[in-house]
């Protein structure tokens, strides 16, 4: 047990050294807590707060399909302009790092999202490829 109790005392000696070898760092440990939620504080007046009148519902859908709904956006938004090589009925997903792993991965994601879940709007276009530089 005095082992235990020296061992702790120890460790605490050292923690004691540490915070006063560097009391910048100390004084921002100790104030960060407090500045944080102060700045937020202070912002606060700055920001309009919206209260909903209602609860915002989604519609339960089964797991295994995506929602009848939702449809690629340059599909469900005619407006946007599009790549002139991108046709408008496929999913268009932005990713990182371009590597051929992550390609792979994309493409079969894509593939099976524009081609199983969209069969009658891929007709022309089976599925988006990633292209690398």
């Amino acid at each position: 047990m005095a082992s235990i109790i020296r061992q702790f005392a120890l460790l605490a000696w050292k923690n004691w050294l540490l915070t006063r070898r560097r009391p910048i760092v100390t004084a921002c440990e100790l104030l960060m807590p407090l500045v944080m939620p102060a700045v937020l504080l202070l912002l606060r007046p700055f920001v309009d707060a919206t209260v909903a009148d209602r609860p915002t519902r989604y519609d339960p859908f089964v797991v295994g399909r995506l929602p009848p709904g939702l449809r690629p956006p340059l599909l469900l938004h005619p407006d946007l302009p599009a790549p002139p090589t991108t046709p408008r009925n496929v999913w268009l997903v932005a990713y990182a790092p371009d590597v051929e792993i992550v390609s792979t991965v994309m493409n079969i994601t894509m593939s099976t999202v524009n081609t199983i879940y969209f069969p009658a709007m891929n007709d022309s276009v089976p599925f988006y490829h990633a292209k690398g530089e």
